[in-house]
């Protein structure tokens, strides 16, 4: 089944600068039949191996590195939309520190994710997303972010989205900040993960990494 979008405007208007007896409400917007859809590579997965613990640091913060994964999306028409990301596993998000694109050291549970706990319910550690490689419509494009409670609407330039569903992530012609429509997208998510020192977390059985998180089309 389709999906069926309606978007409504509404508008208050007045005849001249004064009060006036009446004013009339305009409610407007389009039943369109669009639709878009995500798609992950790789079958939707990071799969970051078997790490051996012996080769970890016992007293630091352990880097494991940078991956990445494919993503596109795909619209019946053209069509302005944006995503979010949920955290499905904020709760076991360690918070260590860790490079964001060009960032370094970032702790900010709102732009880390986490991997999971240990038998001993011991956070296993986090990591970071961001895009990279970003087209739309065949052309390179840049990625643009708004939050939520930006009251005016304004977008900015940026690349990395949060993991709270707090903030809206689209596409804009290079050079400018207004989302397009588009029919495809596609770029790569980089992921970098960082584990605690293993005295922490005092591992002595094989315990696997559990990184979720959700990617949710927004229409604009």
């Amino acid at each position: 089944m389709k999906k069926v979008i309606l978007a409504t405007a509404i508008a208050l208007c007045t005849t001249s600068a004064f009060a006036g007896e009446t004013a009339v409400l305009k409610v407007q917007g389009t039943l369109t039949n669009s639709s878009c859809s995500a798609e992950l590579g790789q079958g939707g997965v990071i799969d970051y191996g078997n790490i051996r613990l012996g080769s970890l640091s016992a007293d630091a913060n352990n880097t494991i590195g940078q991956k990445q994964i494919p993503v596109s999306i795909t619209c019946t028409a053209a069509t302005k939309v944006g995503f979010t990301i949920t955290d499905n596993r904020s709760d076991s998000n360690a918070q260590l520190p860790v490079d964001v694109k060009t960032t370094p050291n970032v702790t900010d549970k709102y732009y880390t994710y986490g991997v999971g706990k240990t038998a001993g319910q011991v956070n296993i550690g986090n990591y970071s997303m961001w895009m990279t490689d970003v087209t739309a419509n065949g052309n390179t494009v840049d990625p643009i972010i708004q939050n939520k409670d930006w009251t005016d609407g304004h977008w900015i330039k940026g690349s990395v989205p949060r993991s709270d569903t707090f903030a809206t992530t689209s596409f804009a012609d290079t050079g400018t900040k207004t989302p397009i429509a588009i029919t495809t997208a596609t770029f790569n998510f980089v992921t970098n993960l960082v584990i605690r020192d293993t005295k922490t977390l005092a591992i002595t059985d094989d315990t696997p990494l559990d990184g979720q998180a959700t990617m949710t089309l927004v229409y604009l």
